[in-house]
């Protein structure tokens, strides 16, 4: 294999890895973006709500829909990997 080869494969590899962070984060982003809707519709819902108890059950749901629906779709996984793979790349 050539010397210029050799060299090339790291570069091509640190490129990749710091394309891939960039898209994750930016996925992430755009999760968070998407869901800004949905917690907006819930401030909706609130202000038109008639009582503190059915207020209670708009907040609790707002809750569930920030733990069971965007928490787990920002794959913080992917972005620690990502930060340990470009952790690799700086030492």
């Amino acid at each position: 294999m050539p010397a210029n080869s050799q060299n090339e494969i790291p570069t091509l590899h640190a490129i990749h890895v710091r394309q891939q962070a960039h898209e994750r984060l930016q996925a992430a982003i755009n999760c968070l973006q998407r869901n800004m809707f949905e917690l907006e519709c819930y401030v909706g819902k609130l202000d038109a709500a008639a009582n503190d108890a059915q207020r209670a059950e708009i907040v609790n749901a707002a809750i569930n829909h920030l733990v069971t629906g965007i928490q787990p779709n920002l794959r913080i996984d992917l972005l620690a990997r990502s930060q340990a793979e470009l952790c690799k790349l700086g030492a």
